[in-house]
């Protein structure tokens, strides 16, 4: 049964379908029907938010020639925004509780827009930076808030296939930047920073006008706000979905990262080709992510996706990083790896809705299972790099076939967990 929703002033009248008391509180129960205009509203959130992790890997070897970088200067380009999530993610999840997802999604956007437009004018390396801290931080409230939106704005007979939506906004938004890479060399890397900040900032103006923000803070003060913090991380089903999550991206960000470079050097292909080609390994993750909501909403179990992609995930890097595995058979291998691995972030974001201790506490929830995302980002491509260059391509399989059969022993545990309420 669907658990009912704190009533705060962050909640929209027109959502709002029948109140009543309930343990001395004011709640009110999902609505009957979905705002599908809402939802996608959120989801274009995080595809245009998704542009921002897509756009560094295509400009990168413009940054380094224009600024002078070493790769190990330019790798923190690459890396800023996870390790923004991954520091402040849970803490932001308490924030959007707090301040109500309505008013942190256009203001998440247009952080983003900010920092991409200081990054476009930044003199040099430092204040580049300090522009994807800013982005990072945008991008960390607009994936907390824009899901948290969405559980409010969908009836319990949708919200699988709103979630599956969800899903897809990372590789789409990608997938979608990276296929900007040819319009580099008449636009430059400036170009691109410029352009993405103008159009986050009309998208941040039409979230604001669509999304109107209330004026009410929901009622948390600071010290509520660690308890909801602490509350959520002291509860199995939140943690571990966290976890699998963390296991999952520091598989899936480790192959998407490092395929080009495999690419060029086993299949002899372009860097311009090797983009291409990446970009459709991040396209079919969608495949994936929108078979979630069907498979859900007929009946399948959450865990049974979940531990499906992992074993798939886990037996494609197998075949993938083997230097026995034809060229042709391990390109398509990428795209197995990504296709069905695409199940699991629908299933764990979808998870954080019955999981969370408490209705309220779904958006601190979030912000948990991202932050895991985030760590699993940014030490994924630290620890399989760190093998590549020590024992070769092949080392990778086992890092990666270990990680995600991690996540799928934790998902037996999690199918133990008892959902609250």
């Amino acid at each position: 049964m669907e658990k009912p929703y704190t009533l705060n002033n962050s909640v929209p009248e027109f959502l709002i379908r029948q109140q009543l008391t309930l343990d001395g509180r004011t709640v009110m129960t999902p609505p009957v029907r979905t705002d599908w205009p809402a939802v996608l509203l959120a989801v274009g959130a995080g595809v245009a938010a998704a542009f921002q992790v897509g756009k560094a890997p295509i400009a990168l070897p413009f940054i380094r020639a224009e600024l002078g970088l070493d790769l190990s200067a330019a790798s923190w380009i690459l890396s800023m925004l996870a390790l923004m999530g991954a520091i402040a993610g849970g803490a932001m999840g308490s924030v959007v509780t707090r301040l109500g997802p309505r008013r942190l999604l256009p203001a998440g956007l247009a952080l983003i827009a900010f920092g991409s437009l200081a990054g476009g004018l930044a003199p040099s390396q430092g204040f580049l930076l300090a522009s994807r801290v800013a982005e990072g931080i945008g991008l960390t409230v607009v994936v907390i808030a824009a899901p948290a939106l969405i559980t409010v704005a969908t009836s319990p007979q949708d919200r699988h296939t709103a979630f599956g939506l969800w899903a897809c906004f990372m590789p789409f938004g990608m997938a979608v930047s990276m296929m900007a890479a040819p319009l580099l060399p008449l636009i430059g890397w400036r170009g691109l920073w410029l352009g993405m900040a103008a159009f986050l900032a009309c998208y941040a103006l039409l979230a604001w006008i669509r999304l109107p923000a209330s004026t009410g803070h929901g009622g948390s003060s600071p010290s509520r706000l660690w308890h909801d913090l602490l509350r959520t991380v002291s509860s199995p089903g939140p943690v571990l979905l966290a976890v699998i999550f963390a296991c999952y991206t520091t598989a899936y960000i480790a192959l998407t990262g490092f395929l080009p470079t495999l690419l060029i050097e086993r299949m002899g292909v372009t860097p311009g080709q090797a983009g291409m080609m990446t970009a459709a390994v991040a396209a079919a993750n969608i495949v994936g992510n929108l078979a979630t909501g069907p498979l859900l909403r007929w009946g399948v179990p959450r865990w049974v996706p979940i531990i499906l992609a992992n074993i798939t995930i886990a037996a494609s890097a197998i075949g993938i990083f083997s230097p026995a595995t034809p060229v042709p058979l391990a390109y398509a291998l990428c795209l197995v790896f990504s296709a069905v691995g695409g199940l699991l972030p629908g299933c764990v974001l979808g998870g954080a809705p019955p999981y969370a201790p408490d209705s309220r506490l779904v958006p601190v929830t979030l912000g948990l299972i991202m932050q895991g995302s985030n760590i699993g980002q940014v030490t994924g491509p630290v620890v399989v790099g760190a093998a590549v260059a020590w024992w070769g391509w092949s080392a990778a399989a086992p890092l990666l076939a270990g990680v995600t059969l991690t996540g799928a022993a934790l998902t037996l545990v999690l199918r133990r967990v008892r959902l609250p309420g």
